[in-house]
């Protein structure tokens, strides 16, 4: 992890951790008022009786389990997804400065996967994107690029084309125009050819699995539509983390297996 002024980087982890919990918190709120026009400066209340929330229930994670998951006014289940968003932006937010070259990439990687994050959550609730996310999601996703230095005209090309041509050739009923905002913020965060081809691929074969599994369960019919969102960001989120060295083993065996020299890019 990087160091910032000389402070440990546990000291550093220590305090992004509880950021994103913060940031998970607030991402509660976005999630379940955004997408359905409502304002996000009203107080906090349970989903179920509409009862305000005081203080002591705001506390990420840790109110969830004093209470036992259960709202302190009428005693109903209270969904899992909050102590998940809160504990995947704060997971997620200390991933991104193993990921990123610096620190202030690594912040900027940590909210461009936070959107990330909404945004799979909330295409699994609604399937579909709001705009103002996707948005988000683009700008920071090219200022991170931008940061980090690596831009790559294919990858828009390979990304944004793949699922435009999806888009255009059954004039929005496969996938609708926010997913192909969506592309333009994945390959932007990837920024390479070979990591957005690796993305795909990886994405699909996940979302072929799940599908796979939800069938033969019998909790998805062959009629049902799944959202493909949660699947992109998996996918994104695995080629972070292992898509350059995956991909340059399968260079290097292609090379090998063609006869190319090894040395050649």
């Amino acid at each position: 992890m990087l160091e910032v002024a000389g402070y440990p980087s546990s000291i550093i982890g220590f305090f992004i951790f509880l950021t994103g919990l913060a940031l998970g918190s607030f991402g509660n709120v976005l999630i379940c008022r955004l997408p359905f026009d409502q304002s996000i400066l009203g107080r906090s209340h349970c989903p179920l009786c509409k009862k305000e929330l005081i203080p002591l229930d705001l506390i990420p994670v840790v109110s969830y389990v004093f209470l036992l998951g259960r709202c302190r006014s009428c005693k109903e289940r209270i969904s899992l997804q909050y102590p998940l968003v809160e504990l995947g932006s704060a997971a997620l937010a200390v991933l991104a400065l193993f990921i990123a070259p610096s620190f202030l990439s690594g912040i900027i990687l940590a909210l461009t996967l936070w959107i990330l994050l909404l945004i799979s959550v909330i295409d699994a609730r609604i399937q579909g994107i709001p705009d103002i996310f996707n948005i988000l999601f683009i700008v920071l996703a090219f200022l991170y690029t931008t940061l980090a230095g690596e831009f790559d005209p294919f990858a828009f090309i390979i990304g944004v084309g793949f699922f435009g041509s999806q888009w255009l050739l059954s004039r929005g009923m496969w996938i609708g125009s926010g997913d192909v905002l969506f592309a333009v913020g994945l390959s932007a965060l990837l920024g390479t050819a070979e990591l957005v081809v690796f993305m795909l691929l990886s994405s699909y074969i996940i979302g072929a699995a799940a599908a796979s599994i939800l069938l033969l369960t019998r909790k998805m019919a062959r009629r049902d539509h799944i959202a493909f969102g949660p699947f992109l960001a998996f996918g994104t989120l695995l080629t972070l983390l292992v898509g350059d060295k995956i991909m340059s083993c399968l260079l290097w065996s292609a090379r090998a297996c063609t006869g190319l020299p090894l040395f050649l890019q």
